[in-house]
């Protein structure tokens, strides 16, 4: 039955798999069982200031390409799913770091521009699922957008390690401290620039935070 709708989707709608493309009503259940099966786990970066970080999974495959059909609204419906991915690398970075008190998530600010464009702000949309999820599990948890951009940065798509850094610097500030032990999100830590000139407004502010999580993240390939 499941097989007829998804080729019935694909005839009558154009309908595809966000995951891998093939035709089906929304992700099929090898993408959907492939990304509910990720662990999360600590992710490193060489660079000064990044936090302790814990990612849901490798951008790579399915997982990659269900977060940029997000962006672009084309996979609207997977935010539930993308969602708890993020949940348990929150849950697994609690778990490491064994924080005293709420925990306060203070998403990465989006580009105004492109949230109007988007028509969402994903970070935003999925720190706030994660906060639901988390309270009900009995974890004291908020949601606080405590961090703003100081100017806009170029997008860093395309761009190297040492372009992102200097891109990332400078770019945050911390209006207000946010209550309780606080933790970074984002949808993606590829060199760590961004969580690390989050970490510093935090810290400029006298926050010292926890540390972040993520939906995915890139892996290290080759040396430097």
């Amino acid at each position: 039955m499941g097989a007829f709708l998804d080729a019935w989707g694909d005839l009558v709608l154009g309908a595809c798999c966000p995951g891998c493309g093939h035709p089906a009503l929304g992700m099929c259940r090898e993408c959907a069982a492939g990304l509910r099966a990720l662990q999360p786990g600590a992710v490193t970066r060489t660079l000064a200031g990044f936090p302790p970080t814990v990612a849901a999974g490798e951008y790579a495959g399915a997982l990659r390409r269900v977060l940029l059909a997000a962006k672009e609204r084309q996979a609207l419906s997977q935010l539930p799913l993308l969602g708890r991915l993020l949940t348990r690398a929150v849950a697994g970075l609690l778990l490491g770091e064994r924080p005293v008190g709420p925990v306060c998530l203070v998403p990465v600010p989006s580009v105004r521009a492109r949230v109007i464009e988007r028509g969402i702000d994903l970070t935003g949309t999925l720190a706030a699922g994660t906060a639901r999820r988390l309270r009900r599990c009995g974890v004291e948890v908020s949601v606080r957008f405590a961090v703003r951009l100081e100017r806009t940065p170029a997008d860093q798509a395309g761009l190297g390690r040492t372009a992102r850094i200097v891109n990332s610097s400078g770019a945050y500030r911390c209006v207000q401290p946010p209550p309780g032990s606080v933790v970074i999100v984002d949808d993606v830590v590829t060199t760590g620039a961004t969580l690390a000139a989050m970490a510093t407004a935090l810290r400029t502010a006298g926050c010292l935070p926890v540390g972040a999580a993520t939906v995915a993240h890139t892996a290290r390939r080759g040396s430097r």
